[in-house]
């Protein structure tokens, strides 16, 4: 994990007026117990105590909508979670199309995985311009 980080700082220190984003991997079924767990764990601390940004792949695929949490239940990026189940169309079936979530491609997840992702992204790019604003 120290390559990770420690390459992103030489990176950030050799360009300084860049804004650099720090992200978890995605979730792999392995759990709270997991060594992805606890890598994306230094990941979370490392950005808490320098003040960096981050985009949390992780944390987007550990909850549906509604705080229904799969983290803890084996959950994997394709949104899928203990016995087999995914969460991600579990949720879609329960809810409208075009109005709660939205049809789109997501390469080896669900439409909804993707849509949560894309408006973290948003989120996470209008917080640094308004940062870089000073605002």
């Amino acid at each position: 994990m120290r390559w990770y980080l420690d390459g992103l700082a030489r990176r950030i220190a050799a360009y300084p007026g860049v804004t650099f984003v720090h992200m978890t991997g995605h979730l792999d079924g392995s759990g709270l117990t997991g060594r992805l767990h606890r890598n994306n764990e230094i990941v979370r601390e490392h950005c808490r105590r320098t003040g960096g940004w981050l985009y949390d792949f992780a944390d987007i695929e550990s909850y549906d909508p509604d705080g229904g949490e799969y983290l803890s239940r084996g959950g994997t990026d394709a949104c899928t979670y203990a016995g087999g189940r995914n969460w991600a169309q579990e949720w879609q079936a329960a809810h409208a199309r075009g109005r709660d979530w939205y049809e789109c491609e997501a390469a080896h997840s669900e439409p909804l995985n993707a849509n949560r992702k894309a408006f973290a992204a948003w989120a996470l790019f209008a917080a640094i311009a308004a940062a870089r604003a000073g605002g």
